[in-house]
């Protein structure tokens, strides 16, 4: 597999006497926001930031089942559930985790991880999680009765702390290339948010032009969509690390969904068509001026709607871009919702193989 348009600058093989150490690669990827086509028209692009912040920790921790929570500010209209995990033996300074946002990927017992937004954490290693579900819950991940259920995270894991990406971390660099009439939007869940570059350098949201919305956190598993009116590309350049292990998201029913990997991958290689999709839901792709539906028929392919017999798997879906996916029916149980984006490279393969 090759990776055009992913620069990786360190990805080192160690053989330390009978060991090998491997380093996850770092580089950077370069996402070009489509400029309007002439005066006084727009573009619209659906992009995503796949590479992973800085490592700023990383150890064992226990999750605690008994702490979940899922209403701790007894609101039934929001979604907003959290759970206690513990690292032993740590000292961290208040608002080490917090001051600026961060989030912990914990890693299933498949090695597979998701991202948690901190939401509080002590100075001795006790971190409060969101998370809409107890991470210990037990479910049946093959669908298949006859096999004991599994939990979704072992309550002993491994846990690493990154910052989150920010509209901030992820804009900010290019933010004097934004037009004010220019938007970035984000899918909620169930409406689209909207920003915008105001007069005093910061993002804020659309309803609220004076406001400061720099630290909006944009989650591993979102995409944005970005309006633009001015008449030239912009082309940002985000850093990180390359994703080493496959990719967690929560789908219970609609989201923008990032494509998760640096690299460019198929419509079958978003891990989308799982034992819970059915022939009524729908992902939708962006050409550029409109979305494409795809489903999975009667044949067990992704077929455009427009030709139910056809076989879309191999269809092409950038590096760094988004799909729009919507299922006919919400999965109720949010520990149910796993949909599971495996890795389409070794990111351990010499540079020479891999970047060129």
């Amino acid at each position: 597999m090759k990776i055009p348009s992913l620069i990786l600058t360190s990805a080192l093989t160690l053989s330390l006497g009978a060991d090998t150490v491997y380093t996850v690669p770092q580089g950077y990827t370069k996402v070009t926001i489509a400029a309007a086509p002439s005066a006084g028209s727009t573009s619209l692009t659906a992009i995503s930031a796949t590479l992973l912040n800085e490592l700023a920790f990383s150890g064992a921790a226990t999750i605690d089942s008994a702490s979940f929570d899922a209403d701790p500010d007894d609101n039934p209209q929001t979604v907003d559930g959290v759970q206690e995990v513990s690292v032993s033996g740590v000292t961290w300074t208040e608002g080490q985790w917090t001051n600026e946002p961060h989030v912990v990927y914990v890693a299933d017992g498949n090695d597979a991880e998701q991202a948690f937004l901190i939401s509080s954490h002590t100075t001795t290693g006790e971190i409060t999680l969101s998370t809409p579900f107890d991470l210990t819950r037990s479910t049946d991940h093959d669908k298949d009765a006859s096999t004991p259920d599994q939990a979704r995270f072992p309550s002993s894991t491994n846990l690493k702390i990154r910052p989150a990406n920010t509209l901030q971390s992820i804009f900010t660099t290019q933010i004097s290339d934004f037009a004010g009439d220019d938007r970035i939007f984000v899918w909620t869940g169930s409406e689209w948010t909207s920003f915008l570059r105001n007069g005093f350098g910061n993002w804020a949201p659309a309803t609220s032009p004076f406001g400061n919305a720099n630290d909006t956190v944009i989650f591993p598993d979102e995409g944005m969509f970005i309006l633009r009116t001015a008449t030239t590309d912009i082309t940002l350049t985000l850093f990180g690390e390359v994703p080493a292990v496959n990719q967690i998201t929560n789908l219970q029913q609609q989201a923008l969904l990032s494509s998760r990997i640096p690299i460019d991958t198929t419509l079958s290689g978003l891990g989308l068509n799982n034992s819970d999709w059915n022939p009524d839901d729908r992902a939708f792709i962006w050409n550029g001026t409109e979305w494409v539906g795809y489903f999975v028929n009667g044949l067990g392919n992704w077929a455009p709607d427009t030709n139910p017999f056809g076989n879309s798997n191999d269809l092409l879906i950038e590096a760094n871009s988004a799909v729009f996916v919507t299922r006919e029916a919400s999965i109720s149980d949010a520990a149910d919702a796993a949909v599971i984006t495996p890795l389409n490279y070794n990111p351990f393969e010499p540079t020479s193989e891999i970047g060129q």
